[in-house]
């Protein structure tokens, strides 16, 4: 990939367009697989974010990939720590 295509994602349009096109594909692709009990919008968010931070290495063909797999590792982040914490709650002496 040349360096112009690399860049083309930190381009507000570019990113925009990204956000429009993806959004809700992630956001379904985390509530089908999660449900709504850990706010699957929170985690797109938060994906999206990730990509701007790293717009200059990612190039836009991999935005998608980049996208479902940081938003599907935040949820089982979630998860584990959710697990961690009704651990706690289960040993915690009364």
């Amino acid at each position: 990939m040349t360096t112009s295509l690399k860049s083309d994602i930190c381009e507000e349009r570019i990113f925009s367009s990204i956000f429009k096109n993806l959004s809700n594909d992630v956001y379904n692709f985390l509530r089908f697989r999660y449900g709504d009990e850990y706010d699957p919008r929170d985690k797109v968010q938060e994906a999206f974010i990730k990509l701007w931070d790293n717009c200059k290495n990612i190039t836009p063909d991999k935005a998608k990939s980049f996208l479902f797999t940081t938003a599907n590792n935040m949820m089982l982040n979630e998860l584990k720590h959710q697990k961690v914490v009704l651990k706690y709650k289960e040993n915690k002496p009364k």
